[in-house]
C-alpha cells in the first residue's frame, strides 16, 4: 500500500503514465525508380461503384469515395443481429484485363482525407490475382492491405507489392467502412486517391525465410540483460569473419570475436555473434566490416524492460472501452448490452479486443492479471509505474466483477466493429453473449485470487477473494451436472480448451484459493485436478529417430492420441502455473511427483528450441500425422475452416521435420485462417519462466527472456514487433482505433503450408492485427522472469 506521503507524488505522475504517446512515424518505403502511370486494358475508363455511399470517378487516375459514417440499416446480406459488422463499406473497384504486374514491386498514389468526425480515417487495398497462385486466398487474408490516414492533408502512400503474386491482375479495389463517429456526431467519410503509379526498386527488405536482408545485422533492438544471453545474427558472407561491440557514446571497440556458423531450416547458413560474456553497462552496436546493427542497450533487467512496460501500458490503456480516451475516441458502446433472466447490465468497460472493437471479458480478466503481476514486479524498483499499472489493472477487474450476475451466469463476450450511438433500444445496439460456464469460472476464480495474493490493498484482496470463492463455487455446480462439457460458441476465448488445459486451470484455481483461504476443500481439488493433468503427460518417453527420448510434453487428455497445441488463443502459460503451485502447497513424496513433471516438461521446452538456432524463437512443438482424424479436437483447435484443413495439416507437417515414426517437430504452429505465433511463443515463455524459478533453472529463464529477443528484433526481418519500441517496426492492423505506441501484432506467420517465417509488407488481419492479449502476455513474462512469489 503506498504510502500518504507519496500521494503527491504519485498525483502529478500519473497524468503522464497514462497520457497517450504519439505514435511514431513509420519510414515508407523509397519510391522506386522509373515510375510508370498503371498499366490498364484500353476498354477501362473508370472506377465502379460497388456496396454502399458514392464513388466519383471521371478518370482512372482519380477516385473520391463518399459516405456517411452510420445507416440505419444493416447493409445487404448481414445478420440480423448485427454480429460483427459495421453499417456498410463504400467501394471503388477498377476491373483489368489480367495485367501482369510482374517488372514492378511497388504501388504509389496520392490519398487525401477530408473526413469529419470519423474516428480513424482508413482505406483497404485489395487485389485479384488468376494467375499461378490465386488471390484473394480461401481465407481472405493475402491480398488485402490496411492504410490509416492522416486527415485534413495529403498522404503520399507507397505499398510494397512484392510478396503478391501478379502475373494476372484482373481488379483492385480500394474500400472504407462506414462504423460509426465520434460520440454519433454526423459524420462524413471523404476520401480521394489519385496519381496512381508503378515502380521498382533494386533492393528490399527481407520478407520471407530464416536469412536476414544482406548486409543487415539483426540484434535485439530493446537490448540485452547485463547477465544474459547476448547474440547478434546476419546472413553468410565471404568476408568480414569477425564482429566487434562498439560503445555508441564514446566510439571504442569493446571487444572483437569470430563469428560462429550456423544452419537452421531451408539450408539457410548463418553467422551468429554470441557476446554474451560482455556485462557493462551502456549503448551499444555490432560492426562487422562496414555492417553495422541499430543500436541497443545493455543494462539490468527491470530497468531494460521497463521502457517496454510503459509503452504496453500505452496500448492498454489506448483500447478502454466505455472510457474517453485522449485523441481517440469519447465514451463509447454504451448501448452493448447483456440480458439475464429480468436483468440487464451495460457490457462497456476492461478494454477493446484487438483491431476491430469486439470484447473477451475472459480476455479482459486475463488482461488485467498482467498488469497487477508487472505492478506487483515493479513496486520496489519503479513505484509510480507500478502504482499505474495496479491502476490500469483494476479498470479491467471493474469490468470482471460487474458482468457477473451472481449465480454463476455471466456477460462473456459482444462481437462488434462499430462505433455504436450510446443509445439503448434502436438497431444498432449490441446484445453480448451470456453463459454459466464452469471452465470459464474456474479460470476466473483463479485469476481473481491471484490477483489478491499479488495486491499490497487489504480491502481490494477481501473484496477479490470473496468473488473467487463465489466463482469456484458456482464453477463446481455447473461441473457436476457436465464434466468437461465443451464451449459451444466459436467466438468465445476458450472454444478450444482441452480436458487438460482444463485440469491445469482447475488445480491452479484451487491451489490458489487454499493458498489465500486454507480451507480443506481447494487443497483436495487441486491435488485430484494436479494428478489428473499429469495423465495428460508424456511420462515413458517418446524415442526419436536419432536415439533421443523426450518426455514431458502434454496431450489434450489421458488418451495420448492428440499433442496439446495452441496456435492462436493460448494458454500454455497454466501447465507451469499449476505445476509450480501443485509443487507449492503439497509435501513430501507427493511434492516431488510433482517437481518431477515439472521437470520433465521444463526439458521438453528445452528440447524444443533448439529447431530454430540461432534464433530464440521457441518451436511450436510436436505433431502426429494422424491428428486431424480426431475430429472433436481438430475442429475445436482451428476455426473458419472446413475438411480441405485435414489435406493442409498432413501438408504442413511434411514442411516440418520429421523426428520419429508419424512424429513431426513444428517451428510455427499448424494454422489456417488464424496466423500468427506471438501469442503461443510468449505463454510459452511465461511457462519456461515460471518453471525456471520453481526449478531455479536458469536455462528456462533464458528461454524465456529469448522470446522478448525474437518479439523485439532478433529476428530475420529486423524489426521490433512492438510499434515504437527499437528502431525498426511496421504499422499494424489497427483499423478501428489507429496506430498506438505499444501495440503488439499477433505475430509472424508463414506463407501456404511452409515452416518458416513470412512477414509480408501488407498489413492485415490476423497476422498484423494489434491484439491486446498479446500485450498482457508480454507484462505477465517480464514479471514472471523478474521473478514472482
Amino acid at each position: 500500500m503506498m504510502s500518504l506521503a507519496k500521494v503527491d507524488q504519485y498525483l502529478q505522475t500519473t497524468h503522464n503514465l497514462s497520457e497517450l504517446l504519439t505514435p511514431p512515424a513509420v519510414q515508407n518505403l523509397p519510391l522506386g525508380d522509373e515510375p510508370t502511370k498503371l498499366p490498364l486494358t484500353t476498354q477501362i475508363g473508370h472506377w465502379e461503384s460497388r456496396d454502399r455511399g458514392e464513388v466519383i470517378s471521371k478518370t482512372v487516375d482519380r477516385v473520391q469515395l463518399l459516405s456517411p459514417t452510420r445507416y440505419e440499416s444493416w447493409p445487404k446480406g448481414a445478420p440480423a443481429d448485427g454480429d460483427y459488422i459495421q453499417y456498410g463499406e463504400t467501394t471503388a473497384a477498377l476491373v483489368l484485363g489480367r495485367e501482369n504486374w510482374e517488372d514492378y514491386n511497388q504501388l504509389y498514389f496520392q490519398a487525401e482525407a477530408k473526413c469529419t468526425n470519423v474516428i480513424n480515417p482508413n482505406v483497404t487495398l485489395s487485389f485479384k490475382n488468376d494467375g499461378k497462385v490465386k488471390i484473394p486466398d480461401q481465407y481472405l487474408r493475402d491480398g488485402f492491405h490496411s492504410i490509416d490516414l492522416a486527415n485534413n492533408q495529403s498522404n503520399l502512400i507507397v505499398v510494397d507489392i512484392s510478396d503478391l503474386p501478379r502475373d494476372a491482375i484482373t481488379e483492385i479495389a480500394l474500400s472504407t467502412a462506414a462504423n460509426g463517429s465520434y460520440l454519433n456526431l454526423p459524420g462524413q467519410i471523404d476520401l480521394t486517391f489519385s496519381n496512381f503509379r508503378l515502380a521498382k526498386t533494386v533492393s528490399r527488405q527481407t520478407t520471407h525465410g530464416w536469412k536476414p536482408t544482406p548486409g543487415r545485422i539483426v540484434v535485439s533492438q530493446m537490448g540485452y540483460g547485463s547477465s544474459d544471453k547476448k547474440v547478434a545474427i546476419m546472413a553468410k558472407q565471404d568476408t568480414d569473419q569477425s564482429f566487434s561491440l562498439v560503445n555508441v557514446d564514446t566510439g571504442k571497440v569493446m571487444l572483437t570475436k569470430k563469428w560462429l556458423e550456423e544452419s537452421v531450416a531451408d539450408d539457410a547458413v548463418l553467422l551468429a555473434g554470441d557476446f554474451s560474456d560482455y556485462t557493462e553497462t551502456g549503448t551499444y552496436r555490432i560492426q562487422s566490416g562496414r555492417n553495422q546493427s541499430t543500436e541497443f542497450q545493455i543494462r539490468d533487467q527491470s530497468g531494460l524492460w521497463s521502457a517496454s512496460v510503459f509503452k504496453t501500458m500505452n496500448f492498454i490503456f489506448s483500447e478502454r472501452c466505455g472510457y474517453p480516451v485522449p485523441r481517440i475516441h469519447g465514451t463509447c458502446h454504451a448501448d452493448v448490452y447483456a440480458k439475464h433472466k429480468e436483468m440487464v447490465l451495460a457490457f462497456n468497460g476492461g478494454w477493446h479486443d484487438a483491431g476491430d472493437l469486439s470484447q473477451q471479458t475472459v480476455q479482459t480478466a486475463e488482461v488485467a492479471l498482467s498488469l497487477a503481476e508487472a505492478a506487483h514486479a515493479y513496486r520496489s524498483t519503479n513505484e509510480a509505474l507500478s502504482v499505474r499499472l495496479d491502476e490500469e489493472s483494476r479498470w479491467g477487474f471493474d469490468f470482471v466483477l460487474k458482468t457477473r450476475f451472481g449465480d454463476g451466469y455471466r456477460a462473456t463476450s459482444a462481437g462488434t466493429s462499430r462505433w455504436t450511438d450510446n443509445c439503448i433500444g434502436n438497431f444498432d445496439d449490441v446484445r453480448a453473449r451470456v453463459h454459466n460456464n464452469p471452465y470459464e469460472n474456474y479460470l476466473f476464480a483463479g485469476i481473481e485470487g491471484r490477483a489478491a495474493q499479488l495486491t499490497d490493498d487489504d480491502t481490494w484482496r477481501k473484496r477479490l477473494i470473496q468473488v473467487a470463492v463465489q466463482d469456484f463455487a458456482f464453477a463446481e455446480v455447473e461441473f457436476a451436472k457436465k464434466p468437461y462439457a465443451p464451449e459451444k460458441i466459436m467466438w468465445e476465448h476458450t472454444y478450444n480448451t482441452s480436458k487438460a488445459t482444463y485440469h491445469a486451470t482447475v488445480a491452479w484455481s484451487a491451489a490458489i484459493l487454499f493458498e489465500t483461504t486454507k480451507g480443506q476443500q481447494y487443497y483436495d481439488a487441486a491435488l485430484a485436478a494436479g494428478k489428473r493433468l499429469c495423465l495428460c503427460q508424456e511420462h515413458h518417453g517418446i524415442r526419436l529417430d536419432n536415439g533421443d527420448i523426450v518426455r514431458g510434453i502434454f496431450y489434450r487428455d489421458e488418451q495420448h492420441k492428440v499433442f496439446q497445441h495452441f496456435n492462436h488463443q493460448s494458454r500454455e502459460h497454466l501447465f507451469a502455473a499449476a505445476l509450480a503451485k501443485m509443487i507449492a502447497i503439497t509435501s513430501g513424496e507427493t511434492r516431488e511427483k510433482f517437481r518431477a513433471a515439472a521437470r520433465s516438461y521444463g526439458d521438453s521446452l528445452l528440447y524444443l528450441q533448439q529447431f530454430t538456432k540461432p534464433y530464440p524463437m521457441i518451436s511450436a512443438g510436436l505433431y502426429r500425422d494422424d491428428e486431424y482424424r480426431d475430429h472433436d479436437s481438430f475442429y475445436h483447435q482451428h476455426l473458419l475452416v472446413d475438411e480441405s484443413a485435414e489435406i493442409e495439416f498432413r501438408s504442413q507437417l511434411k514442411k516440418g521435420i520429421r523426428v520419429a515414426p508419424h512424429i513431426y517437430i513444428k517451428r510455427f504452429p499448424v494454422w489456417f485462417s488464424f496466423r500468427g505465433n506471438n501469442g503461443v511463443l510468449l505463454s510459452t515463455g511465461i511457462s519456461a519462466a515460471i518453471l525456471g524459478h520453481t526449478l531455479r533453472d536458469h536455462q528456462l529463464i533464458q528461454l524465456a527472456i529469448d522470446q522478448l529477443n525474437w518479439v523485439t528484433g532478433l529476428n530475420p526481418f529486423d524489426q521490433s514487433l512492438m510499434l515504437g519500441l527499437g528502431t525498426y517496426f511496421q504499422t499494424q492492423y489497427a483499423v478501428s482505433s489507429g496506430q498506438q505506441v505499444g501495440e503488439l501484432p499477433v505475430g509472424i506467420e508463414t506463407l501456404g503450408d511452409e515452416d518458416i517465417p513470412y512477414w509480408p509488407s501488407f498489413n492485415n488481419a490476423t497476422y498484423k492485427e494489434v491484439w491486446i492479449a498479446n500485450d498482457g502476455k508480454w507484462l505477465s513474462l517480464i514479471a514472471n522472469v523478474l521473478g514472482l512469489h
